[in-house]
């Protein structure tokens, strides 16, 4: 029973998603009130769906960090990437919604958040490498973040690191640790074949953790939608296009240095998972009001297009594979 729930579970990951939006837009379109208590919920709902997915890591393997040297030098191409990419695409959108160009900019600027552990593990892949990842480009991004945007938008200002050190501490050190600790205390009873048979379960339930935190996500931004339809028209396709290239272009390119599934996995959903709830308090704090809806664009477009991903290209990856 449990076995084909996990079967139809990735297999509509899609439908869910999209029903999960649907229903985030109408409940935070008639109950506005309700919906904005459900945001507390979020950051905790983010640390268990971590926890959950790194639980059946082996801690060992940290030791096999050398093996990693070139999938960190290709993230970091990818990472310096990213942004010249969102310049790009933000070019089709008229210059007369600028604050959509700078939001979209500003989202492709941020670092990975807990989502490319939960694709990663959800897709098979090397979470410990998606963990190395968020942990690599997170140095990566105290640079790209206060010096990347003086590059690449003019007029933006200073941005505290103090959010990424928070997201990190939080959203990936310390599930790690938790999970080695309770896996150490209980180490006569959680035997490795006893975690990889779980596994399946555990990424089914991380992966439903996550439609909630997209549901409630789209419900907070309910009223923004509706105020700004532009951003249907403008902001979403073209933060669309932005995931679509940044989705295509790793594929290929880890395709072209013929990395295996679990390796390839969470190289090409790092440009895909992007912290946006960072994005957004950089567009508040430094950028005019409307900036934000720039990022809430992207908030809309990020989790279907990974999804699309997974249906169009993930699931067939053995018939691709040379």
């Amino acid at each position: 029973m449990i076995h084909r729930f996990n079967i139809i579970f990735r297999k509509y990951i899609l439908l869910w998603a999209f029903l999960a939006m649907v229903v985030g837009y109408l409940v935070g379109r008639f109950n506005p009130q309700r919906v904005e208590s459900l945001e507390g919920f979020i950051t905790p709902l983010l640390f268990v769906m971590i926890l959950i997915m790194v639980f059946p890591t082996s801690m060992p393997s940290l030791r096999m960090l050398k093996l990693y040297t070139f999938p960190l030098i290709l993230s970091f191409i990818l990472t310096v990437l990213s942004p010249l990419v969102g310049m790009l695409v933000a070019r089709i959108i008229p210059a007369h919604f600028m604050y959509l160009r700078t939001g979209l900019v500003i989202s492709t600027t941020v670092p990975p958040d807990a989502m490319l552990s939960a694709w990663t593990s959800f897709l098979e892949g090397d979470l410990l490498l998606a963990l190395i990842i968020q942990s690599f480009t997170f140095v990566v991004y105290l640079l790209l973040v206060p010096f990347g945007l003086k590059l690449l938008l003019v007029n933006t200002l200073s941005f505290s690191t103090l959010i990424l050190m928070k997201n990190l501490l939080i959203l990936i050190v310390i599930p790690y640790i938790l999970a080695g600790v309770v896996k150490l205390l209980f180490r006569k009873h959680l035997s490795r074949d006893l975690l990889k048979r779980m596994k399946p379960s555990l990424t089914s339930l991380s992966g439903i953790i996550e439609i909630v935190v997209i549901l409630i996500s789209i419900a907070l931004r309910a009223e923004i939608i509706t105020r700004y339809p532009v951003i249907i028209w403008w902001g979403v396709l073209s933060a669309a296009l932005f995931y679509a290239l940044a989705f295509i272009t790793a594929f290929y390119i880890t395709r072209l240095f013929r990395f295996d599934r679990e390796t390839s996995v969470p190289l090409i959903y790092q440009n895909g998972s992007k912290n946006l709830p960072i994005a957004m308090v950089i567009a508040i704090t430094t950028f005019e009001s409307r900036t934000i809806l720039g990022v809430a664009a992207c908030i809309i477009a990020q989790f279907p297009i990974s999804a699309l991903f997974y249906s169009l290209f993930a699931r067939r990856w053995s018939t691709v594979q040379t």
